[in-house]
């Protein structure tokens, strides 16, 4: 018995001193940059308990946005520059990327259809930024849509240069054709597009593109679906992960940065610049406390009434591709996010996301209306937004206390 006991306090010092690497080590040449053991207690995945549909009481499905411009979200954020850290510290999107490559497969919905599986070409055309020039009427070259005015369709030229189109829906619905002009789905719109986007990418030569590098610094917020359920047999409110995907900087304002001589995109005003993530406010205090259901107020700078393009809500609420959750679990369990509380003891990022340690506003919830967006039922006006949104958080917790009223 003192054995078994004495082998399990030396396992938990072996575990509490992990940076032992880096402080016992006399020569630069032996240095060890990893800030924790590479197998421990959260190198696997905690498994989810079963749920039958027997017993789940109720349940809501909501999708919420993490803006990354927020001093609480900054975990899934940093590094952007990987160079300056140790090999052990990586953002996020470094990991559902490596995890995509090597384990398991992107769509660009979060219904997970077949059709909308991301292939690999297709995958490395999204870490690409490429906006097909406008060409120049006149001017002897012709480059970009051009092309497709010529040929009279989209489908055309890129069949004319070699492409085999799948029996796909997206297929019926050519950009060119009155068919896609119609469309009033905006979601079916955005994802057509950028299928038909990624098939021009991947035959038309570099000539008709101007294109930019996809880096960790142009992802803005991070959008995450998940299941409130009430399960009769542990009797308590719990949330389960579904579907987890990027948002980045568009293509267009990503040249636009690119080829900017008055400035860099952390100067300008615009939501999605860098200029809130450098506060001289250091105060920790800050963090919000766990509960329930965390969704953060929105700074007041966002609370205006600006008018949107149409379409424009709709790209800030579009990730460049949609991860299954379940399946990256694995992979984010062995990827750690920085604890500036405790640096020997950092948490993965399965582990963050489960616990919802973030800042999320829900943006939509599932509804009768073909689980419509808030700002399709309340436009130009954010506080209102906001403010539907503190409802459905509410009716969520109020649904949860009434399972105890008698």
């Amino acid at each position: 018995m003192r054995t078994s006991v004495l082998l399990v306090l030396l396992l938990n010092l072996s575990i509490g001193f992990s940076q032992a690497n880096l402080l016992n080590t006399t020569s630069s040449y032996n240095i060890e940059t990893a800030s924790r053991l590479e197998e421990d207690t959260e190198s696997k995945p905690l498994d989810y308990a079963k749920v039958s549909d027997e017993d789940i009481i109720f349940s809501f499905t909501t999708w919420e946005v993490i803006d990354l411009n927020e001093r609480v979200n900054f975990p899934y954020l940093y590094p952007i520059d990987v160079s300056t850290v140790t090999e052990d510290r990586k953002p996020l999107i470094y990991y559902l990327i490596e995890g995509i490559k090597n384990y398991f497969p992107a769509y660009f919905s979060d219904t997970f259809k077949p059709d909308d599986k991301i292939t690999e070409e297709e995958f490395d055309n999204i870490q690409m930024y490429k906006v097909l020039k406008t060409g120049v009427d006149a001017d002897g070259i012709t480059e970009g849509l051009e092309h497709f005015d010529i040929a009279g369709s989209w489908r055309a030229h890129l069949e004319s240069l070699g492409y085999e189109f799948p029996e796909e829906e997206w297929v019926t619905y050519d950009p060119s054709s009155t068919a896609f002009l119609e469309l009033e789905d905006n979601e079916k719109v955005d994802a057509y597009q950028r299928k038909w986007n990624a098939v021009a990418a991947s035959v038309m030569p570099d000539t008709d593109f101007n294109s930019a590098e996809f880096e960790y610094s142009d992802v803005r917020k991070y959008i995450i679906k998940g299941v409130w359920y009430f399960d009769r047999i542990s009797t308590e409110l719990k949330y389960r992960p579904i579907a987890i995907g990027p948002v980045a900087v568009s293509a267009e304002d990503k040249y636009a940065q690119t080829n900017d001589d008055t400035g860099s995109a952390a100067d300008s005003d615009d939501d999605g610049g860098f200029g809130a993530f450098f506060d001289d406010d250091d105060d920790d205090d800050d963090e919000p406390e766990e509960e329930t259901v965390a969704v953060e107020a929105v700074e007041e700078d966002s609370i205006s009434n600006s008018v949107e393009a149409p379409g424009e809500a709709d790209k800030e609420y579009t990730p460049m591709f949609w991860v299954f959750y379940p399946e990256a679990r694995t992979v984010l369990s062995k990827a750690y996010a920085f604890n500036r509380k405790n640096m020997s003891k950092p948490f993965s990022f399965d582990r963050l996301i489960n616990s919802r340690r973030f800042s999320g506003t829900i943006y939509k919830e599932a509804n009768v209306y073909q689980d419509r967006n808030i700002r399709d039922y309340i436009s130009n006006n954010a506080l209102m937004q906001l403010l539907e949104s503190e409802r459905i958080k509410e009716k969520i917790r109020n649904k949860e206390q009434d399972m105890w009223s008698y």
